[in-house]
């Protein structure tokens, strides 16, 4: 029998909502994107060259690694003047081929030039007014619910800035508190907003002293930003489980790193896409946008990141099958716990039923 949030819940948990500037709160938010970006020019020689100088003083003034700045404009220069995009009319095209070329540069799948409508939710959300509401939106934490043999279970896609999402990561935990286990599936999640996964990171640390999880080093500001846990109403302290995935990415992996390097949960499922730079979207004067990674997330103590390399979890498995793994290996923890005869003989009959 699942059981799920409804409105009434949601609602009833409404008091615990954090405070932005609460103790042990540290937000940086995402730099924002004009209100309304220019209309979309014609592309024309001007115009491409428009775009690539804007894209390269971007990069010069905001690229994590100010090293290879220079090679990334020069290789725009090389195949501008040798006449690349000469013929070019079609935007996503384009977009395309300068995305291509600046990885070609570079091994960083986070740079990226695109069009407005092919913008992330996240990076959307950067235009905003403050007035406007998230009431409509789809939610990145898409599911919570208490699985049979009493086995919480979140499913998150997306983590939405904490302004929007504090509620509903709340209301969350609020139901799976009494739970035995905590199964957080994060196979679909391909980024989002550090502060919410901060929070509720904070869910699984003792609240009343901030703890640093990560450090995030942004290099337009030239400013190492400690991602620290807070206040949260209570800590869970039954096992968690992170289910992973090739797809999972960026801040969905900025939460299972933390998850791991403190030991808080056992990854199940398979190695992570890496994607570990936070990014800034630039809107350019003719319509085009540019994503550009601007800062670095590490393990303070051991200045590893996973870059490139991905998260690696602790239980390698198909990611097709992380979650039946997960159950697999909590009913038979809670099995040998139970001292009920009546439970123990559900939990074997639960366990019984995966394939």
């Amino acid at each position: 029998m699942r059981e799920h949030i409804d409105e009434a819940e949601t609602e009833k948990k409404r008091k615990y909502v954090v405070k932005r500037l609460e103790p042990g709160k540290r937000v940086v938010k995402q730099r924002a994107l004009p209100r309304k970006l220019p209309e979309l020019k014609e592309l024309t020689p001007e115009t491409i060259k428009e775009t690539i100088t804007g894209i390269q003083k971007a990069i010069r003034e905001n690229y994590v690694f100010p090293e290879q700045s220079e090679d990334l404009c020069r290789s725009l220069e090389a195949h501008q003047t040798g006449g690349h995009y000469d013929q070019m009319t079609d935007h996503g095209t384009f977009c395309e081929r300068l995305t291509q070329h600046l990885r070609e540069v570079v091994n960083d799948r986070h740079l990226q030039v695109l069009l407005p409508g092919d913008m992330p939710d996240i990076g959307r959300h950067a235009m905003k007014k403050p007035s406007e509401s998230n009431s409509t939106a789809k939610t990145g934490l898409t599911k919570a619910e208490i699985l049979q043999g009493n086995i919480g279970y979140f499913d998150i896609t997306m983590f939405d800035p904490l302004c929007d999402s504090a509620d509903e990561i709340n209301g969350a935990l609020q139901l799976v508190r009494s739970t035995d286990s905590l199964i957080i599936d994060l196979r679909k999640c391909r980024g989002g907003s550090g502060d919410a996964a901060n929070f509720l990171l904070s869910y699984f640390f003792d609240s009343e002293i901030p703890i640093t999880l990560l450090e995030t080093y942004f290099r337009p500001q030239n400013h190492t930003f400690h991602c620290q846990t807070s206040r949260t109403p209570f800590k869970y302290v039954k096992p968690v489980y992170a289910l992973t995935s090739r797809f999972t990415g960026s801040c969905g992996e900025h939460f299972v790193f933390a998850l791991k390097i403190h030991k808080k949960a056992t990854l199940i499922g398979a190695n992570t896409a890496g994607l570990a730079h936070p990014v800034a979207f630039v809107g350019l004067d003719t319509g085009i946008l540019f994503k550009v990674p601007i800062g670095r997330t590490y393990n303070p103590k051991t200045n590893e990141d996973w870059e490139g390399t991905g998260i690696t979890p602790d239980i390698s498995c198909s990611e097709d099958t992380a979650l039946t793994e997960a159950l697999k290996i909590i009913y038979t923890k809670l099995i040998a716990e139970a001292t009920d005869a009546a439970h123990k003989e559900k939990l074997i009959e639960l366990k019984s039923t995966l394939s």
